[in-house]
């Protein structure tokens, strides 16, 4: 039987594909009331959502209102099978996996696998991508590979934001939110009257301030832990000189300073697991003092603490500036739009702590073998840019008497990046034995010979070693200089055509061809290099055609079900992570997935029930992981094609109307993710072996869902009163593929709730909500992300935001 198949026969499949067999009228209900229909933009034109043959979640901006969102991340856990949060070291990066399909890697030249739209403009990077949107119109998250019309390195899935455009009438929307740990939110809109016939212009604002959770105590370092000070302001234009042709222009500038969550020490390690061995190294008696200091800093791992001594705390700052120009012209059976997107991302921090704590040590080149403040291991981004612009053309259309709807475009893309990451760390001396400096270590008494056992050293030292010798740094600055920059041009051509072979049967076949080429630096010391001018350069190119073909049949006028053949494709690169030159020549190359998929829309109840259920089985070739390393050289991590490897599973989303004023919200995720084939060299004996026996794929929880609950109580004379409460559950998940044991994250139950009072009028054209919330109000302690420093010898993760509480109140005047 196809792994497919076996879903078929799971029992909530089972009943959902049952209940699509019951004819219409056996589940009709008395009351006319019904749930709101959805209007989409998936394919690039807005459609019902009930009508489109994508496995789509929407957020409307009602529902956006009811669930207090005001950024993006807020949304991942209410969307089957996705996953939406914050890396670590920063409170601007994001990180997205859909169905376990997602890219963890901070460094600049990674491409992410689920890619993100504005307005229809692409966001090429992670960086930065986390920021509160103050006009949101709507919220898609599309799942499965998007290869054809969303194709810009989309194995994994899509994030399509669209913001609210000028309405060319007078109106203020004016919000402001208080909360606990000092969170302070003030946000404006003014919307202004059409002036000349044509011009509308809106103009947005907000200002954000949160003091953190967590504190740290050591003297002269950033005391507010997780803490924000953010402010953005937008200007919408739209001008419509004529009829048909819609001119839209939006600037918007956004400023964040922030601490970022911190990092947990949650094992010091007694072995080194590669994969292959497990290899004895009991790290808190061989590193000495630093990694005693840091075992004591555990305690229980899986609580989460909100008291901190780390000395290498900074603030990271994050400005971004972006131009969004669309251009529609309408004609009677066509119609022509193109968008063009230029934005600019600086970002950046002093230093970020990843040890745990203020840690000392003896060190015998820093501190002349004196104890002294020493890093587990710190990093710096003392400058990182993205430069974006982007170009597409579309052109839609209908035939044969609407029977035909096309879309064919053209996309261009041109990125530069630059980031200068430096590093200092500290490894146990007993990694230097049998170096040149042994005799030094062994005459300051850090070393004794141990019968059996040959020459044992208890303590730890610092990299770079402050002089001139082999490994050591060359500048003499105390940390590894680390800058690397790429240049990539990319072009592509598609086109997707539906056509209606019945009035109930229709078919949509897609097709994209893609080219991307890369040019790369990289500058490390660690490679031995001592100039920028010594930098290491490469380039490279790909393509790659991705096609669709899609069957949809209506059952009835309520019920559709579709069959989905699709591929994907997320483009090669190169490793700024690189730890020799040989993998540095070497590019990763393109990840590629054939993806199948059934699925089911369907209304039901006279529209009181809504019931959308989808079953995907992906096929990845030279799927590309992110592998975490380290050693003698620092920490880092670098992309890998694993192998192969298999994604499937069940989405399952229920919206009902149970009785009058109670609204149910269901979502459902199964995944089940394995690696088929992961190739990895053996150290021990240099040769390349699967070892997908013992790998799994990180960021893929088996099940996942939430139950969201909203009465909405019969309208007061001053006002409608209603309250929601939603519970979100996320199995047990891995952030690396083998080294997983001390940071993986269990299963969590977070609980928000939110009371809200509505329609309150204000004057003849005012209106008032106000709405008092709880997130995570079960406190519940779990881990955001996790890092395992190999064999530096400790792992840790970052913890999720403890029980929030506040107030929102919003105004608008129409």
């Amino acid at each position: 039987m196809p792994k497919l198949a076996r879903y078929a026969l799971t029992p909530v499949a089972a009943a959902v594909m049952g209940l699509a067999a019951l004819p219409q009228s056996s589940m009709v209900h008395a009351q006319s009331m019904t749930l709101e229909e959805v209007v989409v933009t998936a394919q690039r034109r807005e459609t019902n959502l009930q009508d489109t043959p994508i496995a789509v979640t929407a957020f409307t901006p009602d529902k956006l209102a009811d669930l207090g969102v005001f950024d993006i991340t807020d949304l991942g856990s209410r969307a089957p099978n996705t996953n939406i949060q914050k890396q670590p070291s920063s409170n601007s990066n994001m990180s997205i996996a859909i169905r376990g399909i997602g890219n963890g890697e901070t460094s600049l030249m990674a491409d992410p696998k689920t890619s993100f739209y504005v307005d229809g403009v692409y966001m090429s990077k992670t960086v930065g991508a986390v920021f509160d949107i103050v006009d949101l119109q709507s919220v898609e998250v599309l799942r499965g590979p998007q290869g054809t019309l969303f194709g810009r390195n989309s194995t994994g899935g899509a994030l399509n934001v669209t913001t609210i455009k000028p309405s060319g009438e007078w109106g203020v929307k004016l919000e402001g939110s208080l909360g606990n740990d000092g969170y302070q939110r003030a946000a404006g809109s003014v919307d202004f009257p059409q002036v000349f016939g044509m011009l509308s212009a809106k103009v947005s604002g907000m200002l954000m301030e949160y003091d953190g959770w967590a504190d740290n105590d050591y003297p002269g370092s950033e005391s507010d832990l997780g803490s924000e000070d953010n402010n953005a302001y937008r200007i919408a234009l739209r001008l419509e000189p004529t009829e048909g042709l819609t001119i839209d222009y939006a600037y918007d500038k956004t400023d964040n300073e922030g601490v970022p969550t911190p990092f947990q020490v949650t094992e010091v390690k007694d072995s080194i697991y590669n994969g292959f061995t497990d290899t004895p190294f009991p790290f808190e008696f061989l590193g000495g003092e630093l990694y005693q200091q840091m075992a004591a800093l555990v305690g229980d791992p899986d609580k989460r603490r909100e008291d901190y001594n780390l000395d290498a705390v900074s603030t990271e700052t994050l400005e971004v500036e972006g131009h969004n120009l669309t251009v529609t012209w309408a004609l009677d059976n066509l119609t022509l739009k193109y968008i063009f997107g230029d934005r600019e991302t600086d970002s950046g921090y002093d230093k970020t702590d990843l040890d745990g704590g203020a840690l000392t040590a003896r060190d015998l080149f820093y501190g002349g073998g004196m104890e002294i403040p020493s890093p587990g291991f710190e990093a710096t981004i003392d400058e990182g840019w993205i430069d974006l612009q982007t170009h597409e053309l579309q052109l839609f259309g209908n035939a044969f008497n609407d029977r035909l709807q096309y879309t064919v475009g053209y996309y261009q893309y041109e990125e530069e990046i630059y980031q200068s990451n430096p590093q200092t760390f500290s490894i146990p001396i007993q990694f230097l034995v049998g170096s040149p400096l042994e005799g030094a270590y062994v005459a300051a008494g850090y070393c004794n010979e141990i019968p059996g056992a040959g020459v044992v050293c208890q303590g730890t030292q610092r990299q770079p070693l402050p002089f001139p010798s082999p490994g050591a740094d060359p500048n003499l600055n105390g940390q590894v200089d680390f800058i690397y920059g790429q240049t990539t041009e990319s072009w592509a051509a598609y086109g997707q055509a539906t056509y209606a072979l019945t009035d109930a049967l229709g078919v949509t076949a897609g097709l994209r061809y893609t080219d991307d080429e890369r040019d790369a630096f990289l500058f490390n010391e660690n490679l031995g290099q001592t100039s920028v001018d010594e930098r290491l350069k490469n380039s490279d190119s790909w393509d790659n055609i991705s096609y669709l073909l899609t069957l949809n049949y209506a059952v009835s006028d309520y019920v559709n079900v579709y069959g989905t053949y699709s591929t994907g494709f997320n483009s090669g690169g190169f490793n700024s992570r690189a730890g020799s030159p040989s993998s540095w020549d070497t590019p990763f190359d393109e990840e590629e997935v054939e993806a199948f998929e059934l699925g089911l829309k369907s209304d039901w109840m006279d529209g009181r029930l809504r019931v959308n259920a989808a079953l995907f089985y992906n096929d990845y070739t030279d799927i590309q992981v992110t592998q975490f390393e380290a050693g003698t050289g620092g920490a880092s991590s670098r992309i890998v094609n694993a192998g192969e490897a298999t994604y499937q599973g069940l989405e399952l989303e229920i919206t009902a109307l149970i009785t009058d004023g109670l609204l149910m919200d269901l979502t459902y995720g199964y995944l089940d993710a394995e690696f088929d084939e992961y190739v990895a060299r053996n150290p021990a004996t240099d040769l390349e072996e699967d070892i997908s026996g013992v790998t799994t794929p990180a960021r893929a929880p088996e099940n996942s869902g939430s139950l969201g609950l909203q009465y909405d109580f019969n309208p007061f004379s001053f006002g409608t009163l209603s309250a929601r409460v939603d519970v979100i559950y996320t199995d047990g998940y891995v952030f690396h593929p083998f080294q997983n044991q001390f940071d993986s994250a269990d299963d969590r139950t977070v609980v928000d709730a939110r009371v809200t009072l509505q329609d309150i009028g204000l004057g003849q054209n005012g209106n008032l909500r106000l709405s008092g919330w709880v997130k995570n109000a079960t406190d519940e302690e779990y881990r955001e992300w996790g890092i395992d420093f190999a064999s530096l010898g400790w792992a840790g993760a970052t913890y999720g935001r403890p029980r929030t509480y506040g107030l929102d109140l919003v105004y608008e005047f129409r």
